[in-house]
């Protein structure tokens, strides 16, 4: 049994990667195009930081361009923030204190407290990617306004965060009808901790089902007819075939067959989870019984040394003298 153990728990880091990065693909629809200059001014960073904010941005813009074929054109700015200066003056507005970044597209602005004094919380290439996606999104969409999830959405699928413990965390919201609604998201930014970790999450996912099932093409729809002018009912039909309330039921029943039991447990690491947690839990309740019977046969022994051992030595010693 603990053979199988072994085998499950060296395969769940190959199935965690899987999940991890279970996000709409990002290839090139033409690998061979020229890919536009990235223009950046940091600031507040020292030259290392510099170095990598570079690289990180270049690579990020060359792989948003090779898939969505549209730049952001204008110089982006990317400000760290250190601890003697307020964050939200530097965006101009208020800013949630579990925030650690911004993006302002209005000024092309990606604006990140400074890693040498704070904690970001997560790498500095998923924090760029994040924000450079908001950036690309607005770009896209002509500064026109958006659903707060799509937004948030499209920056963690470039940004690849989906992290471990997410669809719990989703499957339990589902199960208690405690999920938040696409709607009710655009609020994030006044929500406590744990349920803007659910919105952030349920976020990915919405945006998952859109770029898989509509594609690049339905969200370059989607934005052409927002940057025209266009409604979200319409831009959605533009998109999808049916208006903003329709996509909502759409991602809600494709929410609720993958968080059923059946889906649940056949689809996703809860399943090697409880594999692996029965064979612990066989090997512990093995290990206990075995413990369990060794301390019955040491008692044992010791009551028949006790009542025994007399006859036992003199029996030792009768046979071990030779004869007279």
């Amino acid at each position: 049994m603990t053979h199988y153990a072994r085998i499950v728990l060296a395969a769940m880091p190959l199935i965690l990667a899987a999940m991890l990065f279970v996000s709409a693909p990002l290839s090139a629809n033409d690998q061979t195009s020229a890919v536009p200059d990235i223009h950046l001014s940091i600031t507040g960073a020292d030259p290392t930081l510099v170095r990598d904010t570079e690289a990180i941005l270049k690579a990020a813009h060359d792989e948003l361009y090779r898939s969505s074929k549209f730049a952001i054109e204008d110089t982006i700015h990317v400000v760290y923030v250190g601890r003697g200066v307020s964050f939200d003056s530097v965006i101009g507005g208020r800013f949630p204190e579990w925030g650690v970044a911004a993006a302002v597209g209005e000024r092309n602005l990606i604006a990140v407290r400074s890693p040498a004094d704070y904690p970001l919380g997560r790498t500095l290439r998923e924090t760029l990617r994040h924000e450079l996606a908001h950036l690309h999104l607005d770009a896209l969409s002509g500064l026109r306004q958006v659903p707060r999830w799509m937004h948030e959405g499209y920056a963690q699928q470039i940004a690849h965060q989906w992290e471990f413990g997410d669809d719990l965390m989703i499957a339990r919201a589902v199960f208690v009808n405690s999920d938040i609604s696409l709607r009710d998201i655009d609020g994030v930014n006044s929500f406590a901790g744990s349920r803007a970790q659910l919105a952030y999450a349920e976020s990915f996912l919405a945006m998952n089902h859109f770029l898989s099932v509509y594609g690049w093409e339905g969200l370059h729809l989607f934005c052409e007819h927002v940057r025209a002018g266009g409604d979200w009912d319409s831009a959605f039909r533009e998109a999808t075939g049916a208006d903003y309330a329709g996509f909502q039921k759409e991602y809600s029943d494709f929410l609720e067959a993958r968080y059923n039991w059946i889906a649940f447990l056949g689809d996703t690491i809860l399943l090697w989870i409880g594999l692996v947690g029965v064979f612990i839990v066989i090997y512990i309740v093995k290990k206990r019984r075995s413990a369990k019977r060794r301390a019955e046969w040491e008692e044992q022994e010791a009551i028949e040394d006790i009542l025994y051992g007399p006859f036992r030595t003199g029996e030792r010693e009768d046979t071990g003298a030779p004869n007279q």
